[in-house]
């Protein structure tokens, strides 16, 4: 049996999990779905998203910044593209989410036509 490919969406926000949920659905991706930063990297131990989606999250020791970052050290998930979804940034911010490895940086409100021209292309650069 094939395993579908999955897209991990990490947001406590329901709003944005359920916009993104559908995306992806209708990208042919089954979602898993996180609502905090150590909740995902629980999940991250035992799967390997073709698409990592991080809303801003700030835990405990740990940012959506810092969590890319360690991903992109990880031999297994480095390939998975991230996207960093935002609220509105600083270009101090910008540039920490960039240093971190972020492939893609979205701003909210989301642009439903880029947004989902943008997973198209990251799911035919991945076949």
């Amino acid at each position: 049996m094939v395993k579908e490919k999955e897209a991990l969406i990490i947001t406590p926000k329901s709003t944005l999990k359920a916009y993104l949920e559908l995306v992806f659905e209708d990208a042919g991706l089954q979602t898993v779905c996180a609502q905090s930063l150590r909740q995902a990297l629980q999940l991250l131990k035992n799967t390997t998203p073709a698409i990592i989606v991080l809303d801003d999250l700030h835990e405990d020791g740990l940012d959506s910044a810092g969590l890319v970052w360690r991903l992109k050290r990880i031999k297994r998930l480095r390939r998975a593209p991230t996207i960093q979804v935002i609220s509105k940034s600083s270009e101090r911010e910008r540039v920490t989410i960039e240093i971190s490895g972020a492939d893609h940086i979205v701003e909210l409100p989301i642009k439903d036509k880029s947004f989902r021209r943008l997973i198209e292309d990251l799911l035919s650069n991945s076949r």
